[in-house]
């Protein structure tokens, strides 16, 4: 049996929000990728890469705009990650972040598999598309996001966190690279290359509680339900001081009121009552 190949529904409702915002009409392009209206209310549903791959499409036709992909740096891991983000932000080191990001991102979106390995003084992480058919809007905002973030986590901007970075064939983000000074080339995979002695660099978010609390919730072995995004902002409101309306958007939720609601409908209980420990 062939396995389906799929990407997390709040990805696809972050690409439309980014359709939104050049002025196109998200209903319009989810309904010519034959996306159901229903399945974007759940933002830890999946979608099939088939139907993914018919947004891009559709996207890539309505814009005309070769580089829509780049502009989803600045919603992808607000919106498209399912919480993973807070867990990869309260990881003690880089290093340790980016082997959690390695380990989970299947359980976002299966169509690339991950790796981290090391040569010498220089690290390499590999984005490698099961399938060659992968749009290039899809790979441009994985990698710029992932380039955006991990110079984020260390505090430094992606032209010194960066040895060099390669792009597929069909991919445009070589303009944006550019601009951020980072050496790119062409390549049959794409690949992000840094020091191997920045992995041992301290995060600023690190939380060791929270960590290791978000680790367990990420297993493999997590019973139904427990690692969702309601049950990730638990852990979060309780050790963190982070407002709840970043909570919220964190783990998927554009609107605060509806977090509210669904975590009192779930709990009993308003996230402000529970960090205040009423529960």
């Amino acid at each position: 049996m062939s396995v389906l190949l799929f990407a997390s529904s709040a990805f696809a409702s972050t690409i439309l929000l980014h359709a939104t915002r050049l002025g196109l009409s998200a209903g319009e392009l989810r309904a010519r990728a034959g996306i159901a209206e229903a399945l974007l209310a759940d933002h830890r549903a999946r979608v099939p890469v088939e139907q993914m791959e018919s947004l891009w499409r559709e996207c890539e036709r309505a814009s005309g705009n070769p580089q829509f992909g780049c502009g989803l740096v600045n919603g992808m891991a607000t919106h498209c990650l399912q919480g993973l983000n807070i867990l990869l932000d309260s990881a003690p080191t880089l290093g340790a972040s980016l082997a959690a990001f390695c380990e989970h991102v299947p359980s976002v979106t299966n169509c690339l598999e991950v790796s981290l390995t090391h040569d010498g003084d220089a690290t390499r992480l590999t984005l490698t598309p099961v399938s060659q058919q992968l749009h290039h809007f899809g790979l441009d905002a994985a990698e710029l996001t992932l380039i955006r973030n991990i110079a984020r986590r260390v505090s430094r901007l992606p032209r010194a966190t960066f040895i060099e970075a390669g792009t597929g064939p069909r991919q445009r983000c070589g303009e944006v690279l550019t601009q951020w000074g980072v050496p790119w080339r062409t390549s049959h995979t794409p690949y992000l290359a840094l020091p191997t002695v920045l992995l041992e660099t301290p995060l600023a978010g690190a939380n060791e509680f929270l960590y290791q609390s978000l680790r367990r919730q990420w297993s493999g072995t997590r019973e139904a339900g427990e690692g969702d995004g309601l049950n990730l902002a638990r852990i979060w409101l309780r050790s963190s001081d982070q407002p709840i309306e970043r909570i919220a958007e964190r783990i998927g939720y554009r609107q605060s009121g509806n977090f509210i609601r669904a975590f009192r409908k779930r709990f009993g209980i308003t996230p402000k009552q529970f960090r205040l420990g009423h529960s």
